[in-house]
């Protein structure tokens, strides 16, 4: 069984930074050749040929050196996190994530995010599928969440074991699940259908923790 679960952890990210590289390389590659057209241009124009060129065309190529370029640079390396940002193994780059990821891929784990992972309900970018309000796609206050997680995490003072402030909002279950025939065939779906748009009863009250509690998370176990 361990070395079972430890074959698919490490094949997952395997594969995780196998799409990281992939997925990534055409925008992160014409963001730095940009950057590098950039600086090498600005260098020419101002060092080199200024006393050359007239002063329009100074004017203009400054512009492409100072604006256009950089704003390539900048426009690539925003979508590129933007995409990258979405996948699993960007959350899997903090260790303190390590027991949730650990757990989703343990296929004998009973926890709802596992569930999802083993049956693939959700085939793609699991994390971001049901937090899809947090980090750089989310809210402003998930963005101002985001950035106090990443303070306590680069200052070290965050407090195991990480406990979760506030509530998950079912409208990131129901976006998926709400009009699906399962769905709609469950009693307790049809008796609590206003309370669950309203958050007054939580999914998980019935349908079990998405990730191990936070006794749980100490004993887990680092990815290998």
């Amino acid at each position: 069984m361990r070395l079972t679960t430890f074959v698919v952890f490490a094949s997952e990210r395997a594969r995780d930074a196998e799409q990281a590289l992939s997925a990534g390389e055409f925008t992160r590659g014409l963001g730095l050749a940009a950057a590098v057209v950039a600086i090498v241009a600005l260098v020419l124009i101002e060092f080199v040929y200024r006393n050359r060129f007239r002063r329009a065309t100074y004017h203009w190529l400054l512009f492409l050196g100072l604006l256009v370029l950089p704003g390539i640079t900048l426009m690539s390396m925003t979508a590129m996190v933007s995409k990258e940002t979405k996948k699993v193994g960007a959350c899997a780059t903090c260790h303190v994530m390590d027991p949730f990821i650990n757990d989703m891929r343990d296929p004998f784990s009973a926890t709802l995010a596992a569930r999802h992972y083993k049956n693939k309900w959700v085939h793609d970018h699991q994390c971001y599928m049901c937090h899809t309000t947090y980090g750089a796609h989310g809210t402003l206050a998930a963005k101002r969440d985001g950035f106090r997680h990443w303070l306590l995490y680069v200052t070290a003072t965050w407090e195991e074991p990480i406990q979760y402030s506030g509530s998950y909002p079912n409208s990131n279950c129901l976006t998926c699940h709400e009009g699906t025939s399962k769905f709609d065939r469950g009693k307790s779906h049809q008796a609590l259908a206003k309370d669950l748009v309203r958050d007054r009863v939580s999914c998980s009250t019935c349908h079990g923790p998405p990730h191990p509690v936070p006794g749980e998370r100490l004993s887990t176990a680092r990815h290998p």
